[in-house]
């Protein structure tokens, strides 16, 4: 729906949006986002060039190596897990991501991530991925 952010305020809306201000260039259109927003190849999330691109997650490279997300469920627990209060929880992650995930989102020591910004936030790096990879010959 479209709903005025002032009158979303009072009546309790969150505004949530899938681009953010550094992606804004990289589509001409709405069709342009839309046609971006497919399974992407989970193997991109895996070459440095890429990663080194992506809004939130381009400082965070190693991390998706040892993850290797294949999942938009992956990549948003990747967003949830790069914030301070959630840093702790990539090894036991790692290990078992189901019962993790369980916790993930959860209100720690007064900090968390809420779990539909980590699932916007990954819609929008998997746009951008797409993206990316439009411009690159892919073997």
């Amino acid at each position: 729906c479209a709903v005025d952010s002032e009158y979303g305020d009072s009546v309790g809306f969150q505004k949530v949006d899938l681009l953010s201000n550094t992606t804004y260039d990289m589509f001409r259109s709405k069709d342009d986002v839309l046609s971006c927003m497919e399974e992407p190849s989970w193997d991109l999330f895996l070459e440095e060039d890429i990663v080194e691109k992506l809004p939130h997650l381009s400082k965070h490279y190693d991390l998706l190596v040892r993850i290797r997300p294949k999942s938009i469920d992956d990549l948003a627990d990747i967003l949830a897990l790069i914030r301070p209060a959630k840093m702790h929880m990539v090894d036991d992650y790692v290990k078992n991501r189901k019962k993790t995930r369980r916790n993930l989102y959860k209100r720690s020591k007064g900090h968390y991530f809420k779990k539909a910004h980590a699932y916007s936030y990954a819609m929008m790096i998997i746009c951008v991925v797409n993206k990316l990879s439009e411009s690159r010959i892919i073997f």
